[in-house]
């Protein structure tokens, strides 16, 4: 029986740890999404502060939960069940928000539209959009129409792109614009003609979201399975503790030493007939 609570025990310890392992990489996406200069051009930031929170408080519950099991607390051990009941139940009313976001993914072409023209959408959309242009090589939304005469200097190929021919194709471009050419190329270089990134921007964006969308699903499932598991074996650990085991193995003590030899004994033997 001591046995099984130790390989239950060490058990127990795992699941914390692996619990902990979880909210570590949580925290990290928090601490990594609000370092990264991309994340302040959108309103991520109750993204960020639920990540920051949610993996800071699964390490302080880890970390209970290894003490509580090492040290064999009762109080510790009820605290931390209680928490993973409310988390593994938060986290299954979370799953069905993941498939609605990614619904409105799916539908995100129709939000496209609504931000064109881009070239009279406000100036934090149009520096979000440039700076993702000028990155991930693609121009517009949807195309490069998107922007109508006003293609911006992010949506040109440089001179010396590799694979211009695939990547990129020639528009035309307005006069009214050329003020913007000459500040770019050299008077004699500056045509009608422009060449572009021929890639629209929108299917990256949904690529990414797409991808985002599916890491943070398998995350709260590995969470649902980790907590479900965790929670039982927890149960089960608290209840051996506050039931022992009473059961004591039978022992049998002898003598080694023979009973003294008595003559009477001896006499009667012999007199008892065969």
């Amino acid at each position: 029986m001591a046995e099984d609570n130790t390989f239950l025990k060490r058990l127990c310890i795992a699941f914390s740890v692996i619990y902990g392992i979880l909210g570590g990489v949580t925290l990290g996406i928090g601490i990594v999404a609000s370092s990264s200069d991309e994340a302040k051009d959108f309103d991520t930031t109750n993204g960020i502060v639920i990540c920051c929170v949610n993996g800071s408080l699964v390490l302080l519950l880890a970390l209970l939960g290894v003490f509580g099991v090492y040290k064999e607390k009762k109080w510790a051990l009820r605290v931390y069940t209680v928490f993973l009941i409310l988390h593994a139940i938060g986290c299954f009313r979370v799953l069905p928000a993941m498939s609605a976001v990614q619904s409105e993914i799916n539908g995100a072409e129709d939000q496209f539209r609504e931000l064109t023209p881009l070239n009279r959408a406000d100036q934090k959309t149009q520096k979000a959009i440039n700076k993702l242009q000028t990155v991930a090589e693609c121009c517009g939304l949807l195309s490069y129409e998107d922007w109508r005469d006003s293609i911006p200097q992010s949506c040109h190929c440089p001179p010396d792109y590799e694979d211009r021919a695939s990547k990129c194709h020639r528009v035309q471009q307005s006069r009214d614009n050329w003020a913007d050419l000459k500040q770019s190329y050299d008077r004699d270089s500056a045509m009608s003609e422009v060449e572009v990134y021929k890639e629209p921007c929108g299917p990256i964006i949904l690529k990414y979201l797409e991808m985002g969308i599916m890491f943070v699903t398998r995350l709260i499932v590995t969470f649902v399975v980790v907590l479900v598991l965790s929670t039982i074996l927890h149960l089960t650990f608290n209840c051996q503790i506050n039931n022992p085991a009473a059961v004591k193995p039978m022992t049998v003590t002898q003598d080694p030493k023979p009973p003294p030899y008595n003559p009477v004994d001896n006499q009667f033997v012999q007199l008892c007939p065969q």
